[in-house]
């Protein structure tokens, strides 16, 4: 017993020596009032700040500069983050080497104009940056990654741009998209996979600004540039468009999609012989394209070389006489060189027969129907124009039509009711305008006439078709004095198609039956083939019950509009009256 009485001993009087010797006075004086047990109160409670909770992540260590620079996704910012992490590859850690691999597959799948300064790292464990690349590689929507950060919620949406046979994503896509650009609003990945997918799905205006913030947050990437480019092309914004291409061919003179986006956007301007200057360099690279060798045909045909655009359709036609593009075109070839209104309209049966709805082949053949006064596939050309709007109400070549049908047939009524819809719609061509003026006049609405072609004469007085326009009016409203005075002060150095007008509408000033026929006679001596001086000879000889002399006029009006009813008809009174 007598160690274990020592070294408690020992051990009580450390404690008593160390708690005397190192106590400070005013602890043991707070130490003599600890007699009961303390409960503090919930009034004494003081809150503490403790520092912020730092959520771990994936790429936690990494530079945070390198981390943002791959989010954002740009050749740019791609290059910075490499610079940042650059080392020898034995030092590199297992999160930066997934990092840059992500970055790398940016570079190889979006940017593939860009050359890229870094190789990637193979032998990586699974990991779900790797999984959705891998998967996307293989046209595959990979929705395991979850949503535990930015890159995350981007990377499955690069099968947007591997592969484009499905569609079964595009919901899952938008979500994370949008939860990614809430995230980083500046990422130059996640707008421009925003605005491939709004494209994928035809949604060209909306895609619009997203192309515009990736290639305004990276202006030198091809890329970027390209599909800005291809979207306003899609929206009509041809010059933008063309502006955007040819700076992309400033830098890269071979780039194919620009090359072909600078022809289309040529040809939409009207620049044909810069259209057909991008088609050749087209066709140089790809010899074998028969959408460029079909294009190169149409440019021709819009020039009016129809023997040289026949013949590169002939060789079309070897590979794919069922195209819509070539059956539309071969049409517009056999109307306007050939002159065969038949094979044209066979030509054009066809296409509707293959393509039903396609509005440019169903415009084509109301077109067509309007010009030869026939039925195509047992329709007028009203009819096939009201199949276009009745999917599109405002397609002003289809309303067009529509109009020109009411005013062959003379339903005057139709007639205002639809070009006073068309006349509605913004920057319309300025002969809807000029046939909205002549179908008021035929209606009796002379004053809405008169608001119209007044408004026009005093904005542009020398333009001739305004200027006609703004003479036949002051006739139809009996404004005489003005009309004649203006008739004669144009006259003399007017081209011969304008002099032949200015004759035309003379006759109605004068006052007598002898003037009145020099005035015709002087209108056809200048154009032989104005349609209205000779129809309104046939007027007065057969009121004058001159029925030969009707019929010489007449005849030539036909052979002008071999297939108006109305005149087939007129045609036919009188050889039944010469008959007799």
């Amino acid at each position: 017993m007598k160690p274990v009485f020592y070294v408690t001993f020992a051990f009580s009087f450390s404690l008593v020596f160390f708690s005397c010797g190192s106590t400070p006075k005013s602890e043991l004086q707070a130490e003599s009032h600890l007699e009961g047990q303390y409960s503090a109160q919930p009034s004494e409670a003081v809150s503490i700040a403790l520092p912020p909770k730092k959520e771990k992540n994936f790429f936690s260590g990494i530079p945070e500069e390198a981390v943002n620079a791959v989010e954002n996704g740009s050749p740019e910012s791609i290059n910075l983050a490499y610079s940042i992490l650059r080392k020898n590859a034995e030092f590199y850690t297992e999160n930066e080497k997934i990092l840059l691999n992500t970055a790398y597959s940016f570079m190889t799948i979006l940017w593939q104009q860009e050359k890229v300064s870094f190789q990637s790292f193979e032998g990586l464990p699974p990991n779900p940056y790797t999984g959705a690349i891998e998967s996307a590689k293989r046209g595959i929507y990979d929705e395991s990654t979850g949503s535990s950060d930015f890159l995350t919620l981007v990377l499955p949406s690069l099968v947007l741009v591997t592969s484009e046979t499905r569609k079964d994503y595009y919901a899952l896509a938008q979500e994370s998209l949008s939860l990614a650009l809430k995230t980083n609003p500046e990422s130059v990945v996640a707008n421009f996979l925003q605005g491939v997918l709004l494209r994928r799905q035809n949604d060209f205006e909306n895609a619009l600004p997203f192309f515009k913030k990736a290639f305004d947050s990276s202006p030198q990437t091809v890329e970027t540039c390209y599909t800005l480019a291809d979207c306003n092309f899609k929206l009509k914004n041809y010059s933008k468009s063309y502006e955007l291409a040819k700076s992309i061919l400033e830098k890269n003179q071979f780039y194919s999609p620009a090359l072909k986006l600078c022809a289309e956007n040529a040809f939409a301007l009207g620049a044909l012989e810069e259209s057909e200057l991008y088609v050749g360099r087209v066709l140089q690279q790809e010899p074998e394209n028969s959408y460029f060798v079909l294009f190169r045909a149409k440019i021709l045909a819009e020039k009016g070389d129809y023997i040289r655009s026949a013949s590169l359709l002939d060789v079309y036609a070897l590979t794919n006489s069922d195209s819509r593009e070539y059956l539309v075109l071969r049409t517009k070839v056999q109307k306007d060189w050939n002159k065969n209104m038949t094979a044209a309209c066979a030509t054009i049966e066809k296409a509707l027969s293959l393509y039903p709805d396609d509005t440019e082949i169903l415009l084509t053949a109301a077109s067509l129907a309007g010009e030869t006064g026939s039925k195509i596939n047992g329709k007028t050309a009203g009819e096939l124009a009201e199949k276009v709007l009745l999917t599109d109400s405002t397609n002003v070549e289809a309303m067009k039509i529509q109009v020109n049908d009411f005013v062959s047939r003379k339903k005057w009524s139709e007639a205002y009711k639809a070009s006073s819809a068309l006349v509605k719609i913004k920057d319309i061509p300025a002969e809807c305008i000029f046939t909205h003026i002549d179908v008021c006049l035929a209606s009796g609405k002379n004053s809405e006439a008169w608001d119209i072609v007044s408004s026009l004469y005093e904005k542009n007085p020398k333009n001739e078709a305004v200027l006609q326009n703004y003479i036949k009016v002051l006739v139809a409203t009996d404004r005489r004095s003005e009309a004649s005075q203006l008739i004669e002060q144009n006259l003399s150095g007017a081209s011969s198609k304008m002099k032949s007008f200015f004759y035309y509408e003379r006759s109605f000033l004068q006052k007598n039956e002898n003037a009145v026929m020099v005035d015709l006679r002087s209108s056809l001596t200048a154009n032989p083939r104005n349609k209205d001086a000779l129809f309104r000879l046939y007027q007065i000889y057969f009121n004058k019950k001159e029925y030969r002399k009707a019929q010489y006029y007449l005849k030539q009006v036909v052979a002008i509009s071999p297939a108006d009813e109305s005149l087939l008809l007129l045609n036919a009174e009188l050889e039944t009256l010469l008959s007799k």
